[in-house]
Formats: structure tokens, C-alpha cells, sequence
């Protein structure tokens, strides 16, 4: 029997651990029949609709073409710059902080096995971006464009500079050699692009939403060109999708998370969950998963068109750095919050604490153990800390952060969302109050069609003086 990649530890929720603030199991009991229906429904639906990142983790033939295009550029880039935004980054971004060493742009090139530097550019902010290009050599660094519509305003105008910059370094005839693009496979502005400048290019799957794309191509490419092994990712989320077919709720982990974190926000009114990694590597994982939970769950209508305002609001904190700004608040504050910890067993390197002062009783303890012995300590402190106070909270064990157990979490995630879109009865695959604030952008810079939206908002009545302060 192969050892688990993940471990789901959800003792912490129930009301034998944490006392009246805690779940019940008569309430999980209760909920058993709907939540394995809705785990079954979410099968049924496999490859179908929006469900379709389902199959990515065995699309071999997309493996073996990034692998190669990765490959064959070896050697030629000192930079990669992804050029994202939403679910075109935060997966790249979590990647590339777990897989890889923690100042990776800072080694030398040696240093980095020859892999060049990554840099996921998910803003517009012009202060970051002339900073960038301040320190990039244009005729030295490869672009990944990555839009499935190609009229996202951040992520093409983004395109729009660093192509100028590019053409004026290398001229006109060699800019194809310096893009990568990730886009729909025939709609969209930017294919047209793609095939009038020569760019190469993959495809956004149809059916693959942004926040569940990041074992497709979108998350693929700079996973690979950072020398990542982007099969043994995919192995660990085949296993992930293996664990989260079983039909019973007790067995399925993807299922009984759902569950219990629909649960602790609609029993308990536990409507925080703060995803809270002891591990720096991991850290960045709780910014994806911000975007699942929040963008998937967060909806105004039911599936039968009813008002219904539901979501749970995602959070996210760092251990042990956030024991010293948060946990008082987790602690003592309202009973409105579930924490998710992500513990680390083999952090891949250690440091031991030197025994320099074994006669200050204050710090000798310390001497001679270690600082994963430490963090790991400080992480079962605020377990217990939280228990003891009450507050539900649950774990889940990597032995390590490798390539599966990354895309063992990631698949694991998607198919908690899913499943808790089920129990929620709502869309977790639609985003209207995203494409709001689009429509806004292009009525405010002045895109054609979007004429009558921008006279709606000329038109708005301004902000009374009174509710105007300054400093």
C-alpha cells in the first residue's frame, strides 16, 4: 500500500474536542445522505459542463508537449515572466514559492540548475511593473501570456509593454522567440494575435475555469520551465481524484471536508475559514485557495433562482509568524471562525539551534533542536490553544511538500469546492460579480461598446463633501 500524500485531521471541529462550539455528529449524521449525493452528482457530471478539470490530471500528451517545449528552451532566458491575473496566477504563484528554493531569483544561475528566474506578474500596480522592468533584460526573457478570452484589461496591457520593450531589444523578426501564450484554442482576441505574430502557444481547455486550471496548461508551463516535474504533479492529483471517488463520506476526504465546513458556517456560524500553513513554502497555497472558496461559493442565487446572499469568507495567515498578529483574535474574539492548519513533516532541510547558552535558562531549551522541531511545536501549541479555547480548527498533514503532495492538495480542493458548491445548492463554476467590475473597467477606459455604461456612471450622483475627509 502506498504512503497517503495528504492526512485530513478534522477531529478539531467536533464538540468532544472544542466543547459547545464545536460540531455535533448527530449534525454531520444528518447531513451524510446529502453530502454523498452531492459527491456522486459531482461524479455523474465528470468531463461534462464546467467539470472538465476532472480530466486534467491524465492528459499525457499535454504533459509530454510542455514537457518538450520546457525543454527546448533550456539555457536561452535568464527570466520567465507569467503574465496573469485571478485564477491565471494564484496557481502559478503557489507552485512556484512550494517547489522551489525559497530565494530562487536570488541564487546565481548555477545555483538554479540553469532554470532562469520566475516572476508572476498579477497586477497592474505601476510602481511594480516599472520596477520590473527596471530590473529584466528583454532580450533575455521569455513571456507567458496566459488569457483565455484575451480582453482581460490587466493581463493585455501587461502584453502591450513588455512586447514594445521587446521588439526595441531584439527587433521586430525575433519577438515570437519571447512569447508563450495560453489562450482559448480558436475564440478570443488573442489567438488571432497568436497567429499573426507566429507566438507559440496552448490552450485554455473549454469547461476548465480559471481558479481550477492550474493543473492545465495555465499552471503547467511555468511549473515545467522552472524545472518542476510537472508528471509527478499530476500523479499526485490522479491519486487525490482516486481518494475522492469513494462513495461512502467517511472514506472520501474531498466530501467529509465539505461537509464539515458547510456545517461549521451554516450550524455554527463559523463563516471565517482561515487557511493558516506552518510551512513558508506552503504559504502561498492559502492565497489560492482564498480564490476557490471565495470566487466558487460566494453567490447571490441559488440554482433555482432564489436570493440566497451565501458564501463563507475565506482568510488566510502564516505560522508561526501570524501566532504574534492574529491568533489573539482567533482565540478570544467571536465564534465566527474555523482555522485550517497545514503542517509539514519533512521540510526537505534543516537547521539545528546552536547550544550557545546553556547556562540562560530563559533560552537553553532551545539548544539543539531544531527549527522544523520548533515550528512544527509552535503549530500543535496553536492547535491546542484553539482547542482549548473552544475554536473548531482542523489539519492536514504533507510528509512533505513535493510535487505530488502539491497536486494532491490542489485536486483535493477543487473537488471540496465542487462538492460544497452541491451543499450549498449554488453555481460553483459562474462568476457574475467578477464580470461586474470587468464591464466597469472597459466602460471607464474607454473600450468600444461600452459607451452606455460609461454615461451610467458619469451620470451617478457624486459622493456628498461631508463624507469626504482628509488628513
Amino acid at each position: 500500500m502506498s504512503k497517503q500524500l495528504l492526512k485530513l485531521d478534522v477531529s478539531g471541529l467536533f464538540e468532544a474536542k472544542v466543547g459547545e462550539h464545536g460540531l455535533r455528529e448527530p449534525a454531520l449524521e444528518g447531513l451524510r445522505e446529502r453530502a454523498e449525493a452531492a459527491a456522486a452528482a459531482v461524479q455523474a457530471d465528470r468531463g461534462t459542463g464546467w467539470l472538465r478539470w476532472m480530466d486534467l490530471p491524465y492528459r499525457d500528451d499535454v504533459a509530454d508537449a510542455i514537457a518538450a517545449s520546457a525543454k527546448a528552451k533550456e539555457g536561452l532566458f535568464d527570466d520567465v515572466v507569467v503574465l496573469g491575473i485571478g485564477g491565471s496566477a494564484l496557481g502559478n504563484t503557489a507552485v512556484q514559492s512550494a517547489l522551489r528554493h525559497p530565494y530562487w531569483n536570488s541564487l546565481p544561475k548555477g545555483g538554479r540548475g540553469g532554470f532562469p528566474r520566475m516572476h508572476v506578474v498579477d497586477n497592474v500596480d505601476p510602481a511594480r511593473l516599472a520596477g520590473l522592468v527596471d530590473v529584466l533584460d528583454p532580450a533575455k526573457t521569455l513571456f507567458n501570456v496566459i488569457s483565455k478570452s484575451g480582453s482581460t484589461a490587466e493581463t493585455m496591457s501587461q502584453f502591450m509593454l513588455f512586447r514594445d520593450l521587446v521588439e526595441k531589444a531584439v527587433g521586430a523578426e525575433k519577438v515570437k522567440e519571447h512569447f508563450v501564450c495560453t489562450t482559448d484554442a480558436e475564440k478570443g482576441i488573442l489567438r488571432p494575435i497568436v497567429r499573426d505574430e507566429g507566438f507559440e502557444s496552448f490552450v485554455v481547455p473549454e469547461g476548465v475555469g480559471g481558479r481550477f486550471s492550474v493543473l492545465s496548461e495555465v499552471g503547467l508551463f511555468s511549473t515545467a520551465i522552472a524545472g518542476v516535474d510537472i508528471r509527478a504533479m499530476l500523479a499526485g492529483a490522479a491519486r487525490a481524484d482516486e481518494a475522492t471517488k469513494k462513495p461512502a463520506l467517511g472514506d472520501n476526504p474531498a466530501a467529509m471536508l465539505a461537509a464539515a465546513l458547510y456545517l461549521c458556517d451554516t450550524e455554527l456560524g463559523a463563516h471565517v475559514h482561515v487557511m493558516m500553513p506552518y510551512s513558508h513554502a506552503l504559504r502561498d497555497m492559502a492565497d489560492w485557495f482564498r480564490q476557490i472558496w471565495a470566487e466558487s461559493l460566494g453567490k447571490a442565487v441559488d440554482t433555482s433562482g432564489k436570493t440566497v446572499n451565501v458564501g463563507p469568507t475565506p482568510a488566510k495567515a502564516l505560522g508561526a509568524t501570524d501566532q504574534h498578529s492574529q491568533i489573539q483574535l482567533y482565540t478570544e474574539g467571536p465564534f465566527d471562525k474555523v482555522v485550517m492548519m497545514l503542517a509539514v513533516e519533512d521540510f526537505g532541510g534543516d537547521v539545528t539551534i546552536p547550544e550557545s547558552y546553556g547556562e540562560t535558562g530563559g533560552i537553553a531549551y532551545l539548544g539543539g533542536h531544531t527549527f522544523g522541531e520548533l515550528l512544527n511545536a509552535e503549530m500543535r501549541a496553536t492547535e491546542i490553544a484553539l482547542s482549548d479555547a473552544g475554536r473548531p480548527n482542523l489539519r492536514i498533514d504533507f510528509p512533505a511538500v513535493t510535487p505530488e503532495t502539491v497536486g494532491a492538495f490542489f485536486y483535493l480542493f477543487e473537488m471540496t469546492t465542487a462538492i460544497a458548491g452541491r451543499l450549498y445548492d449554488i453555481d460553483a463554476f459562474n462568476q457574475p460579480g467578477v464580470e461586474a467590475g470587468k464591464i466597469a473597467t472597459y466602460a471607464l477606459m474607454g473600450r468600444d461598446g461600452y459607451e452606455e455604461k460609461r454615461a451610467e456612471i458619469e451620470s451617478a450622483p457624486r459622493s456628498p463633501e461631508k463624507h469626504i475627509l482628509g488628513v
